[in-house]
C-alpha cells in the first residue's frame, strides 16, 4: 500500500558543515624563488617546474639559470593549474590581459631532460 504525502510539506534536512581552520607551518628550510621563465615536463608520477632566471644570449645559444625544481603530484599540479588560472583571470579581469613576449614563450627547451 502507498502512501501519498498529499497537502504535507517535507522540510529538508539542513547540515552544517564547519570549516577547518588552515593555517602553513613554514619550516626552517623554507625559502622564496623568483622566476622569470619555467620549464616543466612530466614522468609518469609527477610533474616537474623547474624555475629559471637570467637568459644569457649569444649568437648561436640561450641560456637559463636555473634556481629550483619544484616536483609536483598529479593532483596538485591539477590543483596549481585550476588555482592559477583562477587567479589569473581575477587579475586580468582587474587590470588587462597578461601579454607573453615572445621570445619568452619561443624558447625551446624540449631537448633537455
Amino acid at each position: 500500500m502507498e502512501e501519498k504525502n498529499e497537502g504535507k510539506s517535507v522540510e529538508p534536512i539542513v547540515t552544517e558543515k564547519k570549516e577547518k581552520e588552515v593555517s602553513i607551518a613554514r619550516t626552517p628550510i623554507f625559502s622564496k624563488t623568483y622566476a622569470t621563465n619555467v620549464f616543466v615536463t612530466k614522468t609518469d608520477s609527477d610533474f616537474r617546474i623547474e624555475l629559471l632566471n637570467e637568459k644569457f644570449e649569444t649568437e648561436d645559444r640561450v641560456q637559463f639559470h636555473s634556481d629550483g625544481l619544484v616536483i609536483l603530484t598529479n593532483q596538485a599540479a591539477k590543483k596549481l593549474l585550476l588555482t592559477l588560472s583562477k587567479k589569473i583571470e581575477e587579475y586580468e579581469n582587474k587590470s588587462g590581459e597578461i601579454e607573453i613576449d615572445e621570445d619568452r614563450m619561443n624558447v625551446d627547451l624540449s631537448h633537455i631532460e
